[in-house]
């Protein structure tokens, strides 16, 4: 075992951290390649959630590895396997074909269900319980979907053939938190200690040979997610991750890798007053409950900034500034009433670049065509390498993917899919969605296809055109990357705020195209899985939001509608401009919820 950690500073300075985010915490922290450990409450049982899908992919990388099994054969993910509400495959209408290999990819990266559903019915139950507990995690919770699921509605007394969100909607929350499922003494469960010593096995290749641990490093170091955990290390940290959400449950298992060679494996666990998302203190507390541990390892203290613990207050310029101010950014905002027309802006009318905020056109073009009967949305297209770039969801594919059209607008508009747009805007035809921007009175709205955008950096750059573009920017200094023209409007896909914000108002009023069409791109935004930004800034109960996130470089931006329980309706864009060309911006992330609250906050006081 470990040595344990010297001293209770970094004891106190844990309970610090949860006690301000007002959660339950646990904590494991140890140096791979050392003795020291991190230890908060680390022999406690825990829910794990999706942190269970770790084992799954080392079965499948194990067998994988010893000619078992082959990486690229071709799977169908069914409606048998979709539970629906989920991330990826798991919400798409039509079945989904891939490769065994884009399924680990697709569970491991963005914790895709249906895919880890398809892809434990094709290693077996049992073989992964059997490599769970070879290593040390016997408790851990093993099965497909139904197995783990099946008990809860049976508790709850709920149909499972039926709707399950409205039923749940009926299901009070006290009855929820005494499911056996989130008690770790009476359901499967594990303790940060455990995934601890799990994470060292794959990290110092026990957990199996060696290439079949260095596959599952590399699938955990491509997870979508970076404003829990990793938000807590800079840019030069190699962070390798896989998170879990449970009602009540917040959690996150990593590795973390500094330059100089130090490796530490990390498990935080938290316990939430709140039994839905969108809890950004307690997201933020992963993050800095994780770096508080790993500095103590390393004996080199820092602050953890997280920034937004306080609202400030008073004239909602003052407060932007001190928004904008605080997170080290550049920012612009407009927000408008849907109903009444009452606005309000700061930059508002200045062009800015919108990153992926240009999909929503996109996927309007799309909704239209569909609704008119012109595209067939059930039909299947396949996603090749010509479309994939290493990016999310099918963008990150290693081999084909076969989806339906409704599937790629999906996957572009929830997880900013790459390649899935691409796909999707050959199938509509610019001109097409050029033709209806202009004839709504946006002209001025940019868009275009992502490899066009990543070529024209490459150009600019002088970078081979055959290889990973991500890979070649590596090493290319901050100031050279600012000065991109990606990074200037009217170089790049641009608008204005204001025009944003008067294009979600069609949306949202069904003036943007038929009434079906303009449903449909709205259900898709209420979809988007991140939290971190605009939700942020709205965790109240019964506020719903729809939006989407666009970043480049030093661009961090959201677009969406924020929807109150009072029937009230604003649409907002917030657009920064920061400092860095950093991957991990948390402060500049939270200052979009921040700014974009502010705002309506704003509009709210004057209704």
């Amino acid at each position: 075992m470990a040595a344990p950690s010297s001293g209770g500073d970094v004891t106190a300075a844990l309970r610090t951290v949860f006690e301000e985010a007002g959660v339950e915490g646990f904590v494991h922290a140890r140096d791979i390649d050392g003795d020291r450990e991190v230890a908060f409450r680390a022999d406690a049982p825990v829910i794990v959630a999706s942190i269970r899908k770790i084992p799954v992919a080392l079965t499948y990388a194990r067998q994988a590895a010893a000619g078992a099994l082959d990486r690229t054969a071709r799977h169908t993910v069914t409606a048998a396997h979709r539970e629906g509400g989920g991330i990826g495959t798991d919400s798409c209408r039509d079945d989904v074909t891939l490769s065994t290999r884009d399924l680990a990819f697709l569970m491991l990266s963005m914790s895709d269900n249906a895919a880890t559903d398809k892809l434990m019915e094709i290693l077996g139950t049992d073989r992964v319980r059997a490599v769970a507990t070879e290593l040390g995690c016997p408790r851990l919770p093993v099965g497909r979907y139904h197995e783990l699921w099946d008990p809860v509605w049976k508790e709850l007394g709920l149909d499972p053939d039926g709707d399950l969100d409205g039923q749940l909607e009926q299901v009070s929350e006290d009855r929820i938190r005494g499911l056996a499922m989130l008690d770790p003494t009476r359901s499967p469960a594990a303790t940060p200690r455990e995934i601890t010593s799990l994470l060292t096995a794959i990290w110092r290749d026990r957990a199996g040979p060696a290439s079949a641990c260095a596959e599952v490093r590399a699938l955990m170091g491509r997870q979508l997610s970076v404003h829990r955990l990793a938000a807590g290390f800079g840019d030069e940290v190699g962070v390798a991750a896989k998170n879990g959400s449970l009602w009540g449950v917040l959690n996150e298992a990593a590795v973390v890798e500094y330059p100089d060679g130090g490796r530490y494996a990390v498990a935080v666990f938290l316990r939430t007053p709140a039994l839905g998302g969108g809890n950004p203190a307690a997201d933020a507390a992963i993050g800095r409950a994780a770096r508080t541990a790993v500095d103590h390892l390393r004996r080199a203290p820092a602050a953890v900034r997280t920034g937004g613990a306080v609202r400030p207050s008073g004239p909602v310029r003052t407060v932007l500034a001190s928004v904008f101010a605080e997170a080290g950014v550049e920012g612009q905002v407009h927000v408008r009433d849907l109903d009444t027309g009452a606005e309000f802006g700061q930059g508002a009318d200045a062009p800015v670049v919108l990153a992926s905020v240009f999909k929503i056109p996109i996927a309007l073009e799309y909704a239209r065509q569909a609704a008119a009967g012109e595209l067939d949305p059930a039909r299947r297209h396949t996603v090749t390498a010509a479309h994939r770039a290493g990016g999310s969801g099918t963008d990150g594919c290693a081999d084909d993917v076969e989806m339906s059209a409704r599937d790629l607008a999906f996957m572009m508009m929830t997880i900013s899919d790459n390649a899935a747009s691409d796909l999707l805007l050959d199938l509509v035809g610019p001109e097409r969605v050029r033709a209806n921007l202009d004839g709504l009175g946006f002209p001025g709205f940019g868009f275009s296809s992502c490899a066009a955008l990543d070529d024209d950096i490459r150009r600019e750059l002088g970078l081979d055109p055959g290889r990973s573009l991500d890979e070649q920017l590596a090493g290319i200094p901050d100031a050279r990357l600012l000065a991109l023209r990606a990074c200037a409007p009217g170089t790049s896909p641009s608008s204005t705020p204001r025009e944003v914000t008067a294009l979600l108002a069609a949306l949202w009023h069904d003036r943007a195209g038929s009434a079906g069409a303009c449903a449909e791109v709205r259900g898709l935004m209420r979809q988007q899985v991140w939290q971190h930004r605009l939700v942020s800034g709205f965790p109240e109960p019964g506020v719903r939001l729809a939006g989407k996130t666009g970043t480049d470089f030093a661009v961090r931006n959201e677009a969406g509608v924020v929807e109150y329980p009072d029937g009230k309706r604003y649409a907002v864009g917030v657009f920064l401009r920061t400092s860095t060309a950093a991957t991990r911006q948390p402060l500049a992330d939270r200052a979009i919820g921040r700014a974009a609250r502010a705002a309506v906050d704003h509009l709210r006081a004057r209704s």
